[in-house]
């Protein structure tokens, strides 16, 4: 195959004679950029199409503070693909995959982890991720951080740990220069919508800042990790990463949240049990189906305030043949947004 630098400039001396030198480099520039970008995507391996990047820039991480990273791997293939080994080519980094096996479109993450304690300045590394299915390959993707000895962050992260869903959390941090009493914190911004950040000069004193962290009632559920830029005055390290993460979780809980009553005969009942539990005690004030008419029957209202609470769900006699899907709505006392859950199953056609 014919490189693009050799395509082009054969057809260059052909454009300089009819366009004139300053077109004909405007064209090559065009060129030059479109080819380079669909040979990128031409290029990609097939176990290099699964990952949602190719590299990571820890940027300026504090010396002791947390830096971490995931890199996220999809398998887009129709067999099984199996991760055979991880590994990282520099003691100052380790990684660690969530889950090794991998049915077609499902997702795992591989955590990257550098040793900001035992490190400082630049450190470059690879993660290198071995497959062994659905055929043998190996992507290699270049991690590099510049962590910094005289900068301090106590702790060493912004860490929510578990919190409940709906409710606004803040968590605080130091940061400060070790080496440079005029050393500034010009500002601080993060990417996240679901953040808030504010940074303040330490009280009279004290040298350094504090660092605000607000976490929004809208943050989602699950684990969240995002990160903080603060804009310094030193040249050397104008900006300094700051890792935030947790874990959301419902302050409710409904299990199971799809419940299955299989496939019955006309006429058979059957129930099903799903249960509602809450953090600290609740009372439930009323539970609904979304269907115009349902074909279960259930327990309306179960009585007092617990944390636990069971509803029986059961199937009415005189459901008609054919699948059946219905999603309930439980309202919560002091709870503006009920949970919810589904019950699915099968009534047999009549032989």
């Amino acid at each position: 195959m014919q490189s693009p630098r050799n395509g082009i400039g054969t057809g260059s001396c052909r454009f300089q004679t009819v366009i004139g030198p300053t077109l004909c480099f405007v064209a090559i520039v065009g060129l030059t950029a479109a080819t380079a970008q669909a040979q990128q995507t031409r290029q990609r391996t097939w176990a290099e199409q699964m990952f949602d990047r190719l590299n990571h820039d820890f940027g300026v991480v504090p010396k002791g503070s947390v830096a971490k990273a995931r890199v996220k791997i999809t398998s887009l293939w129709r067999d099984d693909t199996h991760i055979a080994d991880v590994r990282t080519t520099c003691g100052c980094s380790a990684a660690k995959p969530e889950k090794t096996t991998l049915k077609s479109r499902e997702s795992t993450y591989i955590e990257i982890t550098m040793n900001t304690h035992k490190f400082t300045h630049r450190k470059n590394s690879n993660l290198i991720v071995t497959f062994d299915r659905p055929k043998r390959a190996e992507v290699r993707i270049p991690i590099t951080a510049y962590i910094q000895p005289d900068i301090v962050i106590n702790p060493g992260s912004v860490n929510f740990g578990t919190v409940d869903n709906s409710t606004a959390w803040k968590q605080r941090v130091k940061v400060s220069h070790s080496s440079r009493p005029n050393w500034h914190v010009q500002g601080a911004t993060t990417n996240s919508k679901h953040l808030d950040v504010q940074v303040a000069p330490n009280p009279a004193g004290q040298r350094g800042y504090e660092l605000t962290v607000l976490l929004k009632k809208t943050a989602p559920l699950g684990r969240f990790r995002d990160q903080v830029v603060l804009t310094t005055n030193d040249r050397q390290s104008p900006r300094v990463t700051v890792l935030v993460e947790g874990n959301v979780e419902p302050d409710i809980v409904v299990t199971p949240a799809t419940a299955s009553i299989g496939k019955l005969k006309p006429g058979q009942k059957k129930t099903v049990r799903v249960i509602v539990r809450g953090k600290k005690a609740i009372k439930i004030e009323k539970i609904a189906s979304e269907a115009p008419v349902s074909v279960f029957d259930w327990i309306a209202s179960p009585d007092g305030s617990r944390k636990v609470h069971v509803i029986p769900i059961e199937i009415k006699a005189e459901a008609k043949p054919g699948k059946i899907e219905e999603e309930f709505d439980v309202k919560i006392e002091g709870r503006p947004d009920p949970v919810r859950f589904k019950v699915y199953g099968e009534v047999a056609a009549t032989q």
